[in-house]
């Protein structure tokens, strides 16, 4: 019986001598199921190649991932989001402008004020108009400071019982006739200074040398409303040393602080002679505004 697997002639038998097959009916079967086996397997391998799209879809599939290209690399990165608390942290963190400025002249006055106490003279002749904004602070000190002390002498009912808004009147305006008072005096005192010693004097040179020289003073006024506080008569002496040295001691000292330039020029002494006559006149055309500012007793009634 020939083999239909291999095509051995075997003799007899159900299995073929070469290859084993089983031989007869079921050979015939098996071969068939192999046969179509064989044929599905070909057929799933033709399947499987996927025929390429058209060429219509393929330029718009082409420009689909062109665009979603494009769109990937102009899309902007997410901003990140800052939490309140560091935001808050960071505010505090960062010092004020105002307050470092404050506190940076407070300091250099601080200096100004130590060396200016310590030895006034010579620390005002070698002050110049770079020191205007001390000179200032000096001046502003000493005019409001009298005002002050007259405020804080009355007590509350007095104060109460003499006037309707005291702040005003016994500190307010005595403080702006006073400024305008010691506004004078240093244009008197420019004004002698250019007749006489130096032509070429700057009148902030003259402020801040006046400053200068209202140090001690301001001390001396410190010191008299201390003893007044305390009920003591010796605060009046020591007040009106503040009044008189401020008024009529400064303005003779700037002017012979500077050492003569101009020959010809009027004489120092005459100088500071025409200093306390327009200071007397313009407190007679003043008046009361700030001839009882600059009269203890009426103040203090010492």
């Amino acid at each position: 019986m020939i083999c239909k697997i291999c095509g051995h002639e075997n003799e007899g038998g159900k299995f073929c001598e070469k290859c084993g097959a089983k031989l007869g009916p079921e050979v015939e079967e098996t071969s068939a199921v192999q046969s179509f086996e064989g044929q599905e397997a070909s057929e799933t391998e033709v399947n499987t190649e996927i025929p390429a799209p058209p060429a219509e879809f393929r330029s718009v599939q082409n420009e689909s991932a062109a665009g979603e290209a494009h769109h990937h690399v102009f899309t902007a990165p997410p901003r990140p989001q800052a939490t309140t608390g560091g935001t808050a942290g960071d505010e505090l963190s960062k010092p004020n402008p105002y307050i470092e400025s404050a506190k940076q002249n407070s300091k250099v006055y601080f200096d100004y004020f130590l060396k200016g106490l310590k030895s006034p003279l010579a620390v005002t002749q070698k002050t110049g108009s770079e020191q205007l904004l001390n000179g200032i602070i000096s001046l502003a000190i000493f005019v409001i400071l009298f005002p002050l002390m007259f405020y804080f002498s009355l007590g509350h009912e007095a104060r109460s019982f003499l006037s309707s808004s005291p702040f005003v009147d016994f500190v307010l305006k005595p403080a702006f006739w006073l400024a305008v008072f010691m506004f004078l005096v240093a244009v008197y005192t420019f004004g002698a200074v250019k007749l006489s010693t130096h032509p070429g004097a700057h009148f902030k040179e003259i402020i801040a040398r006046f400053g200068v020289m209202l140090i001690p003073f301001i001390v001396i006024s410190l010191i008299a409303f201390l003893f007044i506080i305390l009920g003591s008569s010796v605060g009046g002496a020591f007040l009106t040393i503040g009044l008189i040295g401020g008024i009529f001691t400064i303005p003779a000292l700037i002017t012979t602080s500077y050492k003569r330039v101009a020959l010809g020029g009027l004489d120092t002494l005459y100088a500071i002679l025409l200093i306390y006559v327009a200071i007397f006149l313009t407190m007679l055309i003043v008046g009361d505004s700030i001839g009882s500012m600059l009269r203890p007793e009426r103040i203090f009634n010492f």
